[in-house]
C-alpha cells in the first residue's frame, strides 16, 4: 500500500506539473482539430481557460489513479518472468484512470473552443442538454484511444528504460537518473502522439458537438469526407510536442517523487521474499 500511495502521489504531482506547463499548447491543438466558435478571439487568454479545474479535477486524479493501481503490478512483473506483460497491465490500469478524467476533458474542450465562457456555465449547458451523462460524452473514444496509448507509451518507456540500464551497465533494481527518464519519456511520448492522433481528432469532434454522431467510424468517415484524410492528423505536431516534452517532464518528476516518498524497498530482502511467494 505504501508503494502504491507513493507512486500515486508521484503520478499526481508529475501530471499536474506537466499538464500545467503545456496546457496552452494542448489547447491550441484542440482549436486546430475543431472549429472554434466565431468571435471568441485568437488571443492567448482563451488558451488558458479552465486550467485550474482541469488540472485539479483531471490530471491529478487521472495519474494518481493510474499509478495507484499500476505500481504494485509493475513491481511484481519486474521481479518475475512475466515482465513482457507490462504493456497489458498498463492498458488495463488505463481504464479506470481514463473514466475519472473524462468530465474534465469534456469541459476543457468546450472552454478552449469558446463554446462556454466558464466551467460552471459549461457544466450547466452540458447537463441541461444531455443530462449528467453528457459529461462522459465520447468516453468510448477516450477508452479506445487511451488503452492502446497506455500500453504503447508505458510499454515503450519500460523497454527504453531496460535498454538504458543495459547500455550504462545498470542492474534491474538500479534507478535511472532524471535525464535518462526524460530521454525515454520523450521517445515514447512522440511515438504515441503520432499513433493515436486520428482518435484524438475524432474525440475532439464528438466532445465539441461538431460531429453529428458518436460512432467512431461514422465520425471518422465524416471528417475524411468533408476535410480529407489529413484532417485526422490535424494538430499532430502540437500533440507530438505536448506528449514528447510532457513525458520528459512527467517521468523524472514521477520517479523522483515516488522514490522520495517510499523507503528503498527494492534493497529489502523481505520484499524479494514476498515476491517469490507469488
Amino acid at each position: 500500500l505504501q508503494t502504491a500511495l507513493a507512486e500515486a502521489a508521484g503520478g499526481a504531482a508529475a501530471g499536474a506539473v506537466a499538464d500545467t506547463v503545456l496546457y496552452a499548447i494542448d489547447s491550441a491543438k484542440v482549436r486546430a482539430q475543431s472549429e472554434p466558435v466565431k468571435g471568441t478571439g485568437n488571443g492567448l487568454r482563451i488558451l488558458f481557460r479552465g486550467i485550474v479545474p482541469t488540472v485539479a479535477l483531471g490530471s491529478v486524479p487521472v495519474f494518481g489513479t493510474f499509478f495507484f493501481i499500476y505500481a504494485p503490478i509493475r513491481e511484481f512483473l519486474h521481479h518475475s518472468e512475466y515482465q513482457p506483460f507490462l504493456p497489458v497491465a498498463s492498458a488495463v490500469c488505463a481504464i479506470p484512470a481514463t473514466m475519472v478524467g473524462i468530465p474534465s476533458d469534456v469541459i476543457k474542450k468546450r472552454l478552449v473552443l469558446g463554446i462556454d465562457p466558464s466551467v460552471a456555465v459549461a457544466i450547466r449547458h452540458v447537463t441541461s442538454e444531455q443530462g449528467w451523462k453528457g459529461l462522459f460524452a465520447g468516453y468510448h473514444v477516450n477508452l479506445i484511444r487511451d488503452i492502446p496509448f497506455a500500453a504503447v507509451k508505458v510499454g515503450l518507456y519500460e523497454i527504453f528504460v531496460s535498454y538504458y540500464k543495459l547500455w550504462y551497465g545498470l542492474s534491474k533494481k538500479d534507478k535511472i537518473p532524471p535525464q535518462g527518464a526524460a530521454i525515454c519519456g520523450v521517445t515514447s511520448g512522440i511515438a504515441c502522439a503520432i499513433l493515436t492522433c486520428p482518435l484524438d481528432c475524432i474525440n475532439t469532434a464528438i466532445k465539441s458537438g461538431e460531429a453529428t454522431s458518436r460512432s467512431i467510424l461514422k465520425v471518422g468517415k465524416q471528417i475524411i469526407m468533408s476535410k480529407g484524410v489529413t484532417a485526422l492528423f490535424r494538430g499532430v505536431a502540437l500533440r507530438s510536442f505536448v506528449l514528447g516534452i510532457g513525458s520528459s517532464i512527467f517521468w523524472p518528476i514521477q520517479r523522483s517523487t515516488a522514490h522520495w516518498l517510499q523507503p528503498d524497498y527494492e534493497d529489502d530482502p523481505e520484499f524479494h521474499d514476498r515476491l517469490e511467494e507469488f
